[in-house]
């Protein structure tokens, strides 16, 4: 499926002469927000002909802070999502496929080692 969408996905690409025909095609625009605005979103490319594009790993040099103010709220979010991810992350090799019950019984207070899948103090 993978491979099919993406060899579509090249036929479709060749056939767009600007790379503005390409973004219109494949991103959903919200009205109210515009490609411009995310310029960290735009495809970098090599070269002025727009032939050769940057990958990721090209990109980490050139990184740079948000062109405008951030929003504290949302960045609070951001935040406390990741920081989330971690913790469900560490706890979750502790408490997956155990019981409800088992839990009640034994909450995870301090992660040393052990769980499922008997992990030494560190993995």
């Amino acid at each position: 499926m993978f491979l099919e969408s993406s060899k579509t996905r090249q036929a479709q690409s060749s056939q767009f002469k600007s790379s503005e025909a390409f973004k219109d095609n494949f991103f959903q625009r919200d009205q109210s927000v515009s490609l411009s605005d995310k310029s960290w979103l735009e495809l970098q490319y090599h070269d002025l002909n727009e032939k050769f594009i940057k990958m990721p790993h090209e990109l980490e040099n050139y990184m740079k802070q948000p062109p405008s103010p951030l929003n504290e709220k949302t960045l609070d979010r951001v935040h406390g999502s990741m920081i989330g991810m971690a913790i469900g992350d560490a706890l979750g090799a502790h408490v997956k496929f155990e019981p409800r019950q088992y839990l009640v019984e034994n909450p995870v207070t301090d992660l040393q080692a052990g769980g499922t899948w008997g992990l030494k103090k560190g993995q």
